[in-house]
């Protein structure tokens, strides 16, 4: 189905003009003579695809249209035209939500790549979305028994706030899931999620998988690689079996969890860690075991804050 264009503007050859352009490039397009007509339009259900407006219109200034059009839909693609532009009115007008602002006289090529930039991006939006919406379908706890009412409840508890989360459990009994769910009950929703599994790491890898590491840091080091703190940032990075890390790693760890920073294998430059961890240890853990001083104290940080 072609995407729908409405063009406003008080000139009919502009109307005649960017009609016949973008009905060749196989657009459906409407037209409105001023501000009121075209609200009728955007206003119908469904609204345009994308709206080319004019600023300066007799009945209704383009302004108040597209201030009126985004109340009505706020996530409207609308592309404001003006003979008279200045940059006072082009920032009021992409601050009230236009997508872009061109002046006249018209490149009616720039128009057509802009209109097709606008529709294109609005399109992965919409898919990114789809996507996301699935992402959460596929990954949402089920049942209704006590412990899985009471397990949804910890979950939307923990995932607003900005603590790190520790996450015990026997193996196969769903911890990924519930560092998933608190991901996308966070602020957080909408940055990376990544999950770094501790135990299929090698020992001799499992920095450069953490941290990163520069250029010429080791042998094979060809280029400088970003470690899976600096990836997530923003968003959540998800260490799972942190247990089965050595004693080394889990102490660098640590420092990192301790002071927000962290270092590139080979490198001097301090990166600073906005991600928010999660942690599991795999089966149920008793934080005052004799296992090992730096797991024991590693745990204490993961649920410390």
């Amino acid at each position: 189905m072609p995407n729908h264009i409405l063009i406003v503007d008080d000139e009919p050859g502009i109307l005649d003009t960017l009609s016949g352009i973008l009905q060749d490039e196989s657009y459906e397009v409407s037209v409105a003579k001023g501000g009121q007509d075209a609200l009728k339009l955007i206003k119908a259900d469904p609204p345009p695809d994308l709206v080319l407006l004019d600023i300066w219109m007799p009945d209704l200034d383009g302004i108040e249209t597209l201030q009126r059009a985004m109340e009505a839909h706020p996530r409207l693609l609308v592309i404001m035209m003006s003979g008279h532009g200045s940059i006072e009115s082009a920032v009021k007008a992409i601050k009230l939500g236009a997508y872009d602002f061109i002046e006249k006289p018209l490149s009616l090529d720039k128009v057509t790549l802009l209109v097709r930039h606008a529709l294109h991006e609005r399109r992965l939006e919409l898919e990114n979305r789809a996507l996301k919406e699935r992402a959460v379908r596929r990954f949402k706890l089920v049942g209704d028994s006590v412990v899985m009412v009471e397990l949804r409840r910890q979950i939307a508890t923990a995932g607003p706030a900005p603590s790190r989360v520790l996450i015990t459990g026997e193996n196969g009994t769903g911890k990924e899931l519930v560092a998933r769910g608190v991901h996308l009950e966070s602020p957080r929703a909408d940055k990376p999620f990544i999950e770094v599994n501790c135990a299929a790491i090698p020992e001799t890898l499992i920095e450069s998988e953490l941290f990163g590491h520069e250029k010429g840091a080791f042998t094979g080091a060809s280029a400088m690689r970003r470690g899976q703190f600096e990836v997530a940032d923003g968003g959540t990075l998800f260490l799972d079996e942190v247990g089965d890390m050595s004693l080394a790693t889990q102490a660098k760890v640590l420092r990192v969890l301790q002071e927000q920073r962290f270092q590139r294998v080979g490198g001097w430059r301090a990166g600073v860690a906005k991600g928010r961890c999660l942690g599991n240890f795999g089966p149920a853990i008793n934080i005052g075991q004799n296992n090992s001083g730096a797991r024991k104290t590693l745990t204490g940080a993961c649920l410390a804050r």
